[in-house]
């Protein structure tokens, strides 16, 4: 039977959209709620979520118990095990609370739009100490919180980075901590928050002494150089990191930290391609080898970049660079240093330049010349600092 020709792909009708409006009939509310449900990509409020179903399951967890996992000089964090939320309580009644809340969300959103390796932690909201509610509604966190911080007080609500997993945290043990305590950091439940800080400029890193802890286990470049880690890239993602947060975020980066922890996504470990399949028996078994659905899943280590509570803005001038520069010598030694005698130190310093360097270009590309010398004369600044301190000027 023959079919009349005609075309697969009609062409548009300018006026076709807008009569579809216009004729469509207003909808009820349960088609207005099938509707919203139903359609693609849509976000489903909670007005039209399960009630009873969602109050049940927040009055479970609020009653599930936080646990600190972490503290600064700005506040103590809290979490519950196996949620994917930090609490950040502030310590005392300054902004410096506030002040992370707003460099953080500008940071994360520059670091974002630039697309470079290292991760921030997402921000989600702020709660005021004057909204008594919330804590009422988090009578656990109270509970954790009252005997380090004084409350009510601010909290900062933010993603949490997933701490590195057991097998890591057992190896680093092994490795670094004393014989003498090692069964004690074993079984320390404070080592599960295990986050690596990366000090890619010290060559001090030691073992064996007498205090040991992986909450905040810092781990220098002579340490990762005898592990074969990749501190090149790191020290890439470093500089690139850095950029943005100067020249783009226009900040001074004050007292960032920068830590290896565990991506917030699992990641299939060997999904099977149809190629494979084909050339198995029927029925293989294609699971984990121990048979746990978990260990078919896992997570990646990452470079996070985390606390911003310190951080400052900057201009794009003289005062500036001194601000950057400053920053930049009173922090940790995360980042790398110049005119060091190790070979790969200063591999690490080449690459850390080139790639701070890079990045910057880019940022600044519009703006006026002398504002994109800027850079290069934040990175000599650090080599004359360097050079005064080795007496070599």
């Amino acid at each position: 039977m023959d079919f009349p020709s005609m075309s697969l792909v009609h062409a548009d009708d300018p006026n076709a959209a807008e009569e579809s409006k216009t004729s469509s009939p207003e909808l009820g509310d349960i088609d207005r709620g099938l509707h919203m449900f139903l359609s693609l990509h849509d976000i489903v409020t909670p007005l039209y979520t399960a009630r009873e179903e969602e109050e049940e399951a927040a009055h479970a967890e609020s009653l599930r118990p936080f646990k600190k996992i972490g503290a600064g000089a700005c506040g103590a964090v809290f979490a519950q095990e196996g949620k994917p939320l930090a609490m950040k309580l502030a310590k005392s009644t300054d902004s410096d609370l506030w002040n992370d809340y707003l460099m953080h969300t500008l940071i994360f959103e520059k670091i974002k739009r630039h697309e470079i390796g290292i991760k921030v932690p997402e921000c989600y909201f702020f709660v005021p100490k004057e909204h008594p509610e919330y804590f009422q509604q988090h009578q656990t966190l109270s509970e954790a919180a009252q005997a380090v911080c004084h409350l009510p007080t601010d909290i900062l609500v933010t993603e949490r980075i997933i701490p590195l997993p057991e097998m890591t945290r057992t190896l680093l043990i092994e490795k670094y901590c004393a014989g003498r305590i090692k069964q004690r950091a074993l079984t320390d439940p404070a080592n599960k928050d295990c986050l690596v800080r990366v000090y890619l400029g010290s060559l001090q890193g030691k073992s064996g002494g007498m205090f040991f802890s992986l909450r905040n286990f810092k781990m220098h470049l002579n340490q990762m150089v005898e592990l074969q880690l990749d501190v090149e890239e790191m020290a890439s993602q470093m500089g690139k990191a850095l950029a943005v947060m100067h020249w783009d975020a226009r900040t001074d980066a004050r007292d960032v930290e920068f830590a290896l922890g565990s991506s917030t996504k699992k990641v299939p470990v060997s999904i099977k391609h149809y190629s494979e399949l084909i050339g198995m028996e029927p029925r293989t078994f294609t699971g984990p080898e121990s048979g746990r659905q978990e260990d078919f899943f896992h997570r990646k280590t990452e470079l996070w970049l985390l606390d911003f509570n310190q951080v400052r803005a900057i201009t794009l001038d003289e005062a500036g660079v001194a601000q950057v520069v400053e920053a930049m010598t009173i922090n940790d030694p995360y980042f790398p240093k110049p005119l060091q005698d190790n070979p790969v130190a200063r591999r690490v310093w080449n690459r850390f330049a080139e790639s701070y360097l890079e990045v910057a270009d880019v940022v600044l590309k519009e703006q006026d010349p002398k504002v994109r010398e800027l850079p290069g004369i934040v990175l000599q600044r650090l080599i004359e600092l360097q050079q005064k301190k080795q007496g070599k000027t």
